[in-house]
């Protein structure tokens, strides 16, 4: 299957080429024949009801948008493709044209048909809401989501040859680390601007009719979360880890794995179980973070993860792994792993008692790569959260996320404020 998928040279002509050759399925089906939900305008406008869309207007963040979702499924991702269409159809055409031209339609409905029997039904459902809302064909929806796993997919190189390995780095800190004791939680997203999404960066707050409400810091048209939190102070940062063997797409991506974390676990105890009993893909390190500590549990957890192997790392351990010759010394307090291993070691060490918001984004300029994409710095305890975007899809280091503005964004009083 993979041999046959079209390879290309240089990707600074794919995206040229892709702004007017590549041509992509359109919807041609109206929304009352499609959806099993939305039989005339008074239930369109009662499920839109629920959603509350809120625009910084302001171009040094991108023009990021918080869009607060509410109800099921298929609602909320019907509020997300409806209220951003533009936006939505915009992100997901531009990235789809470009992925095109790696792979064809047949090809990205194979690998998607590979992954389908292990999605939740939920995001299933938001997916297809966010397909009828935004008026996409829903292939094209799951194409969209299909992407972050094959970008980690270790046999992605026999048709990836010119996308070059990234990784991406993650710190907590609290206690004797951080100023007056605060927990503070940072995920680097370093992945490939020059596909885009951070043109159309969206904080997604959704509130399930069942499950924890979570805010995920996303693109719109894009459900799955790269970095989130939930209402039970817990914090969610993710990267890529090697190439090991027996890597698959025939599990549930971690995107969506995410989401159901976010969802259903209460407690780092609920998270572990989750992930063991999934049916895992890729190698990935996971940092999950929980302000609820009480005594003798622990605060966060570094996890390393693979189609055989969930390892886990509590504070204040060498992290240290058989497969790979990094070794991360233990810092009291401290929870971290990354691309720059040392850098990350180093500079923590150097602001050791005093990491802070302030600390943690002159960080992210030392350890953050050239694909520096999306910077999240989550306060898990009070539900604060601080990101930043990058500025545009070129590799230059001003344009790094890192270097942006940050974004303010207080999760507990959104909350509050749209019970």
């Amino acid at each position: 299957m993979i041999k046959r998928i079209i390879r290309i040279t240089s990707l600074t002509m794919l995206i040229f080429l892709a702004q007017g050759c590549t041509k992509l399925p359109e919807n041609k089906i109206d929304l009352y024949q499609r959806s099993m939900v939305i039989q005339n305008k008074n239930a369109e406008e009662s499920i839109l009801a629920k959603a509350v869309l809120k625009q910084s207007n302001d171009p040094d963040v991108n023009h990021i948008k918080v869009l607060h979702l509410r109800g099921t499924p298929y609602e909320m991702g019907f509020q997300h493709g409806r209220l951003l269409r533009q936006d939505v159809r915009a992100c997901i055409n531009h990235i789809m044209k470009i992925a095109a031209l790696y792979a064809s339609t047949d090809i990205m409905d194979e690998i998607y048909d590979l992954m389908e029997p292990y999605i939740p039904v939920a995001e299933k459902e938001e997916m297809r809401g966010l397909a009828h809302g935004a008026n996409l064909p829903l292939r094209l929806v799951h194409w969209m989501h299909a992407i972050p796993a094959v970008s980690e997919y270790k046999y992605k190189k026999r048709f990836l040859k010119k996308f070059k390995s990234t990784s991406c780095s993650n710190i907590m800190a609290f206690g004797n680390a951080s100023k007056n004791g605060e927990m503070f939680q940072m995920r680097v997203l370093d992945w490939n601007r020059r596909l885009g999404a951070q043109n159309w960066p969206v904080i997604l707050v959704h509130k399930p009719d069942v499950g924890n409400a979570s805010v995920t810091f996303s693109f719109a048209g894009f459900i799955g979360c790269v970095s989130g939190m939930n209402e039970k102070q817990m914090a969610f940062g993710e990267m890529g880890y090697g190439n090991p063997e027996g890597e698959t797409l025939e599990g549930i991506p971690f995107v969506f794995l995410f989401r159901k974390l976010m969802r259903e676990a209460n407690s780092l105890e609920d998270a572990v179980k989750i992930i063991k009993n999934a049916k895992r893909t890729c190698s990935y390190v996971y940092l999950i973070s929980d302000a609820k500590k009480t005594k003798n549990q622990v605060s966060g957890l570094i996890l390393i993860t693979d189609r055989q192997r969930v390892i886990t790392f509590k504070e204040n351990t060498i992290l240290k792994d058989e497969r790979d010759g990094d070794i991360y010394p233990a810092l009291d307090d401290v929870l971290y792993a990354g691309a720059k291993s040392k850098e990350l070691y180093q500079t923590l060490k150097e602001n050791y008692g005093s990491i802070s918001t302030t600390i943690l984004m002159e960080i992210s300029k030392k350890v953050s790569l050239k694909g520096n994409i999306q910077n999240v710095i989550f306060k898990p305890q009070t539900l604060e959260t601080w990101s930043s975007y990058a500025a545009n899809d070129k590799m230059d280091k001003q344009g790094k996320a890192c270097n942006q503005k940050w974004f303010y964004f207080d999760f507990k009083s959104h909350l509050e404020s749209y019970r």
